[in-house]
């Protein structure tokens, strides 16, 4: 199939580029041509978009596909999964795949309170609480955590100490303030088929990470964590791809941060303990029957570091010069 892969600046769209390079003719695309992944394939097969935001963005992207005769969109990018859901129905009329879960699940998982409020009574949550004009009520000691209401991922987050670190937070709803969860974290990349059918779940425990990163990673069976983020992923909708995060409390109970409904970084490691999550999505987007139950994998160990691909200047520069689809 012609897949494009959007976010080619990111380790997730170069993860799905590994795993898919070899069985399918993969565009990159890009808000930046410094992107690194865009230089993984042919000039030809790289192209430059709006930013996710962007008022634009959705528009360019299908007229990207309709002239390239692109087959599936995968974005990697959180910041397009809403723009994209809301015209499925143009992709699908112009004969792309949209692999993404429902508008209302991208649109719960984007709001880290109604998230956490939806799944609260499915798997342990956090002690949580919305940062405004109220009287704060958190029932955690010390420290606490704060981070943006909406978006993903660990970025923009606040050690709150003590009364003068919370005196310092605006107090206009846009935060949410949680417990600090002390004990050791997991990832668990799951996939959810089309009628709701978990057929992947396992655990990366993240061991070191830098800049959000996880450098250092291990496949780990954790029955308690596999169970929760199955019924996490279930319940909130997703169909596809999911990241669902979880992290051990003072209690020693593993307790939900968040759900990213598109792909991780550090797919590889997953692939290696034998679920291809990149392949499980070609093979039901292209009609083929998938598990009924979850897959088995192994316990694996991953370090990662980086490396040099040489490409030819001219190539950037010519990247550079393009605009529109």
């Amino acid at each position: 199939m012609k897949i494009m892969l959007t976010g080619a600046g990111g380790p997730a769209a170069i993860s799905v580029w590994k795993s898919l390079n070899n069985a399918h003719e993969l565009f990159m695309a890009d808000m930046d041509p410094h992107a690194p992944g865009l230089y993984l394939v042919p000039p030809e097969q790289r192209l430059l978009l709006p930013r996710g935001d962007a008022p634009g963005f959705a528009d360019a992207a299908l007229d990207a596909c309709r002239a390239r005769g692109i087959e599936a969109l995968v974005s990697t990018v959180d910041a397009e999964l809403i723009a994209l859901a809301k015209r499925r129905s143009d992709f699908e009329a112009a004969g792309v795949q949209l692999p993404l879960s429902p508008l209302p699940t991208l649109q719960m998982c984007r709001d880290k309170l109604a998230l956490l409020t939806h799944l609260s009574t499915s798997v342990p949550v956090p002690a949580h609480a919305v940062l405004d004009a109220a009287p704060l009520r958190l029932d955690a000691a010390l420290p606490w955590f704060a981070k943006p209401r909406a978006g993903s991922g660990s970025r923009d987050l606040t050690r709150i100490d003590s009364e003068a670190d919370l005196a310092a937070l605006p107090r206009d709803g846009s935060l949410l303030v949680q417990e600090y969860l002390p004990g050791e974290e997991y990832s668990v990349d799951v996939y959810v088929r089309s009628d709701g059918q978990a057929v992947a779940a396992v655990p990366r425990e993240r061991m070191k990470t830098d800049s959000g990163i996880a450098i250092t990673a291990r496949t780990v069976h954790v029955p308690e964590v596999i169970d929760a983020a199955v019924r996490a992923a279930q319940d909130a909708g997703i169909r596809g791809v999911a990241n669902v995060q979880f992290r051990r409390a003072r209690d020693g109970v593993f307790r939900l941060l968040e759900i990213n409904p598109r792909f991780p970084g550090t797919l590889p490691l997953t692939a290696a303990a034998g679920v291809d999550i990149p392949a499980l999505m070609m093979a039901e987007l292209q009609g083929q029957s998938l598990p009924d139950g979850l897959m088995p994998f192994e316990d694996r160990m991953v370090v990662r570091y980086l490396t040099e691909h040489l490409v030819e200047p001219g190539g950037f520069e010519a990247l550079s010069r393009t605009s529109g689809p």
